[in-house]
């Protein structure tokens, strides 16, 4: 079951994800995207762990109506060979709400099996603030 946005508070950390991008799924992303594959022989476009990323999160995680997302900042530590086991870590930075919007600030991590991190970032979403009444 999905978590609901609105219940969320600072400090509150989603279940961990495992991720592992193939080499397949490598392609397909830069397929999607035109990037020359000849650059990513050896490693998984870094752009392509944090939108898997953002994936998970979203499957973890059912905006409302209206929800935007409003800004995205990654650092990508080391890079990462295809199907190499990774763990995702998602926690809650700043939940708060001003004037009928609710800002949300979700602080992203993957780890390589050693627990090292290998990307760092940053995802915000502005969504309208649950109504008055309206269930939880």
């Amino acid at each position: 079951m999905a978590l609901d946005f609105h219940s969320l508070a600072r400090g509150d950390a989603l279940p961990p994800i495992a991720l592992s991008v193939s080499a397949e799924e490598a392609a397909a992303y830069l397929d999607a995207t035109g990037e020359p594959a000849e650059r990513w022989e050896d490693a998984v476009p870094p752009l392509a762990q944090g939108a898997l990323l953002l994936g998970a999160l979203m499957e973890q995680l059912a905006l409302p109506p209206g929800a935007l997302h409003t800004g995205q900042e990654f650092a990508f530590l080391r890079a990462v060979a295809p199907g190499e086991p990774l763990e995702g870590r998602i926690a809650v930075a700043q939940h708060s709400e001003r004037r009928g919007s609710v800002i949300a600030a979700f602080d992203l991590e993957l780890r390589d099996a050693d627990g090292e991190p290998v990307l760092r970032g940053r995802s915000t979403v502005i969504a309208p603030a649950r109504e008055e009444g309206a269930p939880s």
